[in-house]
Protein backbone atom coordinates (compact mmCIF):
# COMPACT_ATOMS: atom_id res chain seq x y z
CA UNK A 1 0.00 0.00 0.00
CA UNK A 2 2.31 3.11 -1.07
CA UNK A 3 0.18 6.14 -0.45
CA UNK A 4 1.65 9.56 -0.77
CA UNK A 5 0.91 11.61 2.37
CA UNK A 6 -0.08 15.15 2.21
CA UNK A 7 2.26 17.67 2.96
CA UNK A 8 5.97 18.40 1.79
CA UNK A 9 8.66 16.81 3.31
CA UNK A 10 12.24 18.27 2.64
CA UNK A 11 15.81 16.52 2.73
CA UNK A 12 18.18 17.52 5.75
CA UNK A 13 20.24 18.83 2.84
CA UNK A 14 17.41 21.06 2.06
CA UNK A 15 16.86 21.88 5.93
CA UNK A 16 20.35 22.23 6.61
CA UNK A 17 21.17 24.55 3.88
CA UNK A 18 17.67 26.83 4.83
CA UNK A 19 19.69 26.70 8.24
CA UNK A 20 22.93 27.60 7.43
CA UNK A 21 21.92 30.23 5.52
CA UNK A 22 19.62 31.89 7.83
CA UNK A 23 22.58 31.76 10.65
CA UNK A 24 24.63 33.39 7.67
CA UNK A 25 22.00 36.28 6.65
CA UNK A 26 21.85 36.50 10.91
CA UNK A 27 25.24 37.40 11.22
CA UNK A 28 25.40 39.50 7.77
CA UNK A 29 22.90 41.56 9.79
CA UNK A 30 24.22 41.87 12.60
CA UNK A 31 27.67 42.74 11.39
CA UNK A 32 26.07 45.87 8.93
CA UNK A 33 24.33 47.17 12.18
CA UNK A 34 28.22 47.44 13.58
CA UNK A 35 29.60 49.08 10.86
CA UNK A 36 30.98 52.29 12.50
CA UNK A 37 29.38 54.85 9.53
CA UNK A 38 30.40 57.77 11.25
CA UNK A 39 34.19 56.90 10.70
CA UNK A 40 33.98 56.40 7.29
CA UNK A 41 34.97 59.65 4.72
CA UNK A 42 31.92 59.52 2.87
CA UNK A 43 29.63 63.05 3.39
CA UNK A 44 27.84 63.08 0.40
CA UNK A 45 25.68 59.76 1.44
CA UNK A 46 23.64 59.27 4.03
CA UNK A 47 25.42 56.18 5.34
CA UNK A 48 22.77 55.36 7.63
CA UNK A 49 20.21 55.26 5.48
CA UNK A 50 22.61 53.04 3.19
CA UNK A 51 22.51 50.90 6.05
CA UNK A 52 19.21 50.55 7.25
CA UNK A 53 18.48 49.54 3.90
CA UNK A 54 20.92 46.58 3.80
CA UNK A 55 19.68 45.42 7.17
CA UNK A 56 15.61 46.11 5.53
CA UNK A 57 17.17 44.17 2.84
CA UNK A 58 18.63 40.88 4.49
CA UNK A 59 15.47 40.81 6.59
CA UNK A 60 13.34 40.33 3.46
CA UNK A 61 15.80 37.42 1.96
CA UNK A 62 15.41 36.07 5.73
CA UNK A 63 11.59 35.99 5.42
CA UNK A 64 11.65 34.81 1.78
CA UNK A 65 13.87 31.61 2.50
CA UNK A 66 11.43 30.88 5.60
CA UNK A 67 8.47 31.82 3.59
CA UNK A 68 9.66 29.84 1.13
CA UNK A 69 10.88 26.84 2.69
CA UNK A 70 9.68 26.72 6.17
CA UNK A 71 6.09 27.75 5.29
CA UNK A 72 6.48 25.68 2.08
CA UNK A 73 5.39 28.30 -0.28
CA UNK A 74 7.52 27.12 -3.21
CA UNK A 75 5.94 24.40 -3.45
CA UNK A 76 2.42 25.65 -3.39
CA UNK A 77 0.43 24.57 -6.87
CA UNK A 78 -1.54 27.42 -6.19
CA UNK A 79 -0.45 30.89 -6.68
CA UNK A 80 -2.73 32.67 -4.11
CA UNK A 81 -0.66 32.10 -1.12
CA UNK A 82 2.27 33.71 -2.78
CA UNK A 83 0.28 36.24 -4.11
CA UNK A 84 -1.14 37.49 -1.06
CA UNK A 85 2.37 37.05 0.74
CA UNK A 86 4.23 39.35 -1.90
CA UNK A 87 0.88 42.02 -2.02
CA UNK A 88 2.13 42.33 2.45
CA UNK A 89 5.69 42.89 1.50
CA UNK A 90 4.30 45.92 -1.28
CA UNK A 91 2.38 47.14 1.22
CA UNK A 92 5.15 47.77 3.71
CA UNK A 93 8.05 48.91 1.33
CA UNK A 94 5.22 51.51 0.83
CA UNK A 95 4.93 52.29 4.30
CA UNK A 96 8.17 51.96 4.76
CA UNK A 97 9.52 54.38 1.62
CA UNK A 98 7.17 57.54 3.11
CA UNK A 99 8.53 57.01 6.75
CA UNK A 100 12.23 56.70 5.49
CA UNK A 101 11.29 59.95 3.10
CA UNK A 102 9.95 62.30 6.53
CA UNK A 103 12.65 61.24 8.65
CA UNK A 104 15.49 61.49 6.26
CA UNK A 105 14.40 64.60 4.36
CA UNK A 106 12.98 66.33 7.44
CA UNK A 107 15.73 69.27 7.75
CA UNK A 108 16.49 69.37 4.02
CA UNK A 109 13.19 70.10 2.67
CA UNK A 110 12.62 73.03 4.96
CA UNK A 111 15.81 74.58 6.21
CA UNK A 112 13.67 76.43 9.10
CA UNK A 113 12.69 73.18 10.46
CA UNK A 114 14.68 72.75 13.33
CA UNK A 115 11.94 71.73 16.09
CA UNK A 116 13.89 68.38 17.53
CA UNK A 117 12.00 65.54 19.04
CA UNK A 118 11.54 65.39 22.82
CA UNK A 119 12.33 61.85 23.79
CA UNK A 120 12.28 62.82 27.59
CA UNK A 121 10.06 59.87 29.43
CA UNK A 122 7.23 61.74 30.82
CA UNK A 123 7.07 59.09 33.73
CA UNK A 124 8.69 60.23 36.78
CA UNK A 125 11.12 57.71 37.99
CA UNK A 126 11.68 59.15 41.14
CA UNK A 127 8.13 59.02 42.58
CA UNK A 128 7.32 55.55 44.28
CA UNK A 129 10.84 54.37 43.52
CA UNK A 130 10.90 52.40 47.31
CA UNK A 131 8.99 49.64 45.84
CA UNK A 132 6.11 49.77 47.82
CA UNK A 133 2.67 50.06 46.96
CA UNK A 134 0.29 52.98 48.46
CA UNK A 135 -2.81 52.02 49.79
Amino acid sequence: MDMELPGHTYSFKVLGQVYVSLIVLSALMVGFAMLPMEKLPIDWLDLHLVKRLLILGVAVAMAGIVAGFLMGLKYEKSKLNAVVFLTNFAFLLIFLLFVLADISFRGAMDPSFTKQLNWKSPVNAEEGSSGEASH
